[in-house]
C-alpha cells in the first residue's frame, strides 16, 4: 500500500475549533444516587429539597432562655434564674418556643443545690441558635450546571435532602493499540518488539477524567482486520483513540479507514512531538489517531484528547505558565509549536529549566519533566539565560522543595534522594559530566555538582575552585570511588587490562567528553602511551555509567569504563584501574539553606553509610565535610 500523505499540518489553536464544531461528543446523561456522585459533573442544578436545620437549633452547649429576661444582666448586676426560666441544652437540639436565646455553659454560674444559674452579661435574641435554613434552605441551589461534585458537595446535598441526581454520561472509549511490533507479554520480549506501554498510560488518563475506558487487544498491521476494529468501535463507542497508524508509512492505516467510512478533518498537527495525529469521524464516534512514540502520544493527548474531554464536561482546562531562564540555547522548529521536556528548579530566586532529552521515543524524559518548556510556531529558538514560558507538570511545592544536582554521575544519588525524601525534599539529578556540572554551579543553574576532576599532580577537585570559580564557592566531601572496565561476567574475549581494548575485535564503548570517568581514562591511555584511534568504539559515548553498563550486558559491546558499584548492580565483570574522590560543589551561600543541610545530613547519616558500603566499590573518609579551595 502507498503511504499517506499529510493533508496539512494545522494549528493547534485551529484544531481545537475543529474539534469543537465538527468532532464534539454526543451529550448523554444518567441519573444517580449522590452518594456515587463523587467528581461526576452535574448536568441540572442541584435544588435543596429540605432545610437544613429544619428548626431552631442550639450551637452551644448551655441553656435557653427568653431573651428578655436577661436584659438587665452585668458584672455589677448579675441575674439569676430559677428552673423555670430556661433548660439545659446541647450542641444541635432544638429551641422552641418561648425560649429565642443560649446562653454557653462557660458564662453561667451554677448552684446545683437550687437548681438556679446566675448570668453576669444580657443575651441577645437568636444568640448562639442556628436558624432554620442556616446550611440549607429548601427550594435554593446546592450546586450550579456543570460542577464537578467534591466530597463536602456530597454532604451539602444529604443535608438538603437530596438522593438522586442528573450527571453527565461518562463517554465511553475505545483504545485500539495497533502494530506487528507491539506485545504485551514482557517474556516475548524480541529484537525488533515493544512492549505495549501507551494504552496503559492513555487508560489511566482517561480513568483520571471520569471516562469509561476499554482496551482492545492488539491489533496486527492487517487492513480488513483493522478496519473492522475501527468501524465495529464507531458504532458502540463515544471515542475511538487508535494508538500508532497515523504517520506517513505504508503501514499506517488510519486515515485511510477514517477517509473511507467517514470524514477527516485534521491529519498532521503543528506541534511537536505529535504532528502526525488525525482526527476525523465515524458514525457518531470521534476517531483520532494518535503517534505511535510515547512522547508524541502524551503531548497529542494533553493537546488534543484532553481538551476534547473537558469541553465534553464544561470544565475549564488551566495550564498557568511560569517565567524561568534557559540554561542553553535551544533551537526551534519554525513551522510546529514545540514542547520541550525540562527539569526546573529555583536558585536565588530565580527559576532555572534545564532541557532534557528532546526524543520522542523517550518516555522517562517525560517522568523526569518538571515542565514543559513551549517554543511558539514561527519563532527560532531562544538564546542561552533568556526568560522563557514554562508549563509546569508538577506543583510549585514540589519544585521548591528540589535540591538540583547536575554534574557526574553515581547511583548513590538516588540513595540520598531516598533518604532526603523523609524531610520532604527531592534530589533531582541531570549527568553531564564532571565539566558540565562545573559549569552549571558557576552560572547558578544548579545548587550542587557532583566532580571528579583530577589534575596534573594527581590530586582531585580542589584546584576547580581556584582555576574554575572562586573563594565563594566550597567542596562538600564525597566518597572515593573504585574505577575499572566492564566486560561480560564471564569476560568471553579476555579482557585483562586497557592495553588489550587495542585488539581488533574488541568493541568498546567510552563516556562522554568532559565526565571525570573519560578524563580519568585518558590519562591511563596517555600513562600506558596508547593511541586512542586503536581502540575500536572509542568515539562512541554514553553519558552514564549505567548506560554503558546495560550496552555491555546486552551485547552491544565488549568492553567500557565505569565505577565498580554499577558492575556490581548489573552483574558485570570488573577490572580494577584505580581509585578517585567523588566530591560535591556548593556555593558557599548554599550552605545556610534547609536542602544543602539537610543533604550533607545525609551523608553523614549511618544509613546512608551502610547502604552504599553494602553496595561495594566505595570508601568512605571524611564524609560530609567541607573543604575549602
Amino acid at each position: 500500500m502507498k503511504q499517506n500523505v499529510y493533508l496539512k499540518s494545522t494549528p493547534l489553536e485551529k484544531v481545537l475549533r475543529i474539534l469543537k464544531s465538527e468532532c464534539p461528543l454526543h451529550q448523554k446523561t444518567e441519573r444517580i444516587n449522590i452518594k456515587n456522585s463523587l467528581h461526576r459533573i452535574t448536568y441540572d442544578p442541584v435544588i435543596a429539597e429540605v432545610s437544613s436545620p429544619v428548626f431552631n437549633a442550639s450551637a452551644m452547649d448551655g441553656v435557653m432562655v427568653v431573651a428578655a429576661m436577661t436584659e438587665e444582666a452585668t458584672e455589677t448586676n448579675p441575674v439569676t434564674l430559677s428552673d423555670q426560666d430556661f433548660v439545659y441544652v446541647n450542641t444541635g437540639n432544638p429551641v422552641n418556643e418561648p425560649y429565642n436565646a443560649v446562653i454557653k455553659l462557660e458564662d453561667l454560674i451554677e448552684n446545683n443545690t437550687t437548681n438556679r444559674v446566675t448570668i453576669i452579661k444580657s443575651a441577645s435574641p437568636y444568640q448562639h441558635i442556628r436558624p432554620i435554613g442556616e446550611d440549607v434552605i429548601e427550594k435554593t441551589v446546592i450546586l450550579p450546571k456543570y460542577h464537578k461534585i467534591r466530597p463536602i458537595d456530597i454532604a451539602a446535598m444529604l443535608a438538603g435532602g437530596v438522593e438522586t441526581i442528573t450527571v453527565l454520561a461518562k463517554p465511553k472509549v475505545c483504545v485500539i493499540p495497533t502494530g506487528d511490533e507491539i506485545i504485551r507479554d514482557v517474556k516475548k520480549l524480541t529484537q525488533g518488539k515493544i512492549l505495549d506501554s501507551n494504552s496503559f498510560y492513555l487508560e489511566n488518563e482517561l480513568l483520571s477524567l471520569g471516562v469509561d475506558v476499554t482496551i482492545h487487544d492488539i491489533v496486527a498491521d492487517d487492513y480488513p482486520y483493522l478496519e473492522s476494529v475501527i468501524t465495529n468501535a464507531s458504532l458502540n463507542y463515544d471515542l475511538v483513540l487508535i494508538g500508532a497508524g497515523s504517520s506517513s508509512g505504508s503501514k499506517d492505516f488510519a486515515k485511510s479507514i477514517v477517509e473511507k467510512h467517514g470524514q477527516v478533518f485534521v491529519h498532521g498537527i503543528a506541534i511537536k512531538p505529535g504532528k502526525p495525529t488525525i482526527i476525523g469521524k465515524i458514525n457518531n464516534a470521534t476517531v483520532i489517531g494518535l503517534p505511535g512514540y510515547p512522547v508524541s502520544t502524551f503531548i497529542a493527548f494533553e493537546c488534543v484528547v484532553k481538551p476534547l474531554l473537558f469541553h465534553y464536561f464544561h470544565q475549564h482546562l488551566s495550564r498557568p505558565l511560569l517565567q524561568a531562564k534557559i540554561t542553553g540555547k535551544l533551537v526551534g522548529s519554525l513551522e510546529s509549536e514545540e514542547y520541550v521536556r525540562v527539569k526546573l528548579n529555583k536558585v536565588k530566586d530565580n527559576f532555572i529549566a534545564t532541557p532534557l532529552s528532546r526524543g520522542a521515543g523517550v518516555t522517562t524524559s517525560v517522568v523526569q519533566a518538571d515542565g514543559l518548556l513551549i517554543i511558539p510556531r514561527h519563532v527560532e529558538g531562544y538564546d542561552a539565560y533568556e526568560s522563557v514560558n514554562v508549563w509546569p507538570l508538577k506543583t510549585l511545592e514540589m519544585i521548591e522543595n528540589t535540591i538540583t544536582v547536575i554534574g557526574s554521575h553515581d547511583i548513590l544519588l538516588d540513595e540520598i534522594d531516598a533518604l532526603l525524601r523523609h524531610s520532604n525534599i527531592i534530589l533531582s539529578s541531570t549527568h553531564v559530566g564532571s565539566f558540565g556540572g562545573v559549569q552549571a554551579i558557576k552560572t547558578d543553574e544548579c545548587h550542587i555538582a557532583p566532580i571528579h576532576l583530577l589534575d596534573a599532580f594527581g590530586q582531585y577537585n580542589r584546584y576547580v575552585i581556584d582555576k574554575y570559580l572562586s573563594n565563594d564557592f566550597v567542596i562538600i566531601r564525597g566518597v572515593d570511588r573504585i574505577q575499572g572496565l566492564y566486560t561480560k561476567a564471564s569476560n568471553p574475549k579476555n579482557i585483562g587490562s586497557i592495553s588489550d581494548l587495542t585488539r581488533q575485535e574488541i568493541r568498546f564503548v567510552n563516556r562522554q567528553r568532559g565526565s571525570g570517568t573519560r578524563i580519568f581514562f585518558d590519562n591511563l591511555l596517555k600513562t600506558n602511551a596508547i593511541k586512542t584511534h586503536l581502540i575500536h568504539g572509542y568515539s562512541y559515548e554514553l553519558p552514564t555509567h549505567t548506560m554503558v553498563a546495560s550496552a555491555i550486558k546486552e551485547g552491544a559491546y565488549d568492553a567500557g569504563v565505569g565505577i565498580e558499584s554499577v558492575a556490581k548492580l548489573y552483574g558485570l565483570n570488573f577490572i580494577e584501574l584505580g581509585v578517585e574522590q567523588y566530591d560535591f560543589l556548593v556555593h558557599k551561600s548554599q550552605l545556610k539553606t534547609n536542602k544543602v543541610k539537610a543533604f550533607i545530613a545525609v551523608l553523614k547519616g549511618e544509613q546512608f553509610k551502610q547502604k552504599i558500603l553494602s553496595i561495594g566499590g566505595y570508601r568512605i573518609e571524611d564524609i560530609g565535610e567541607i573543604i575549602h579551595g
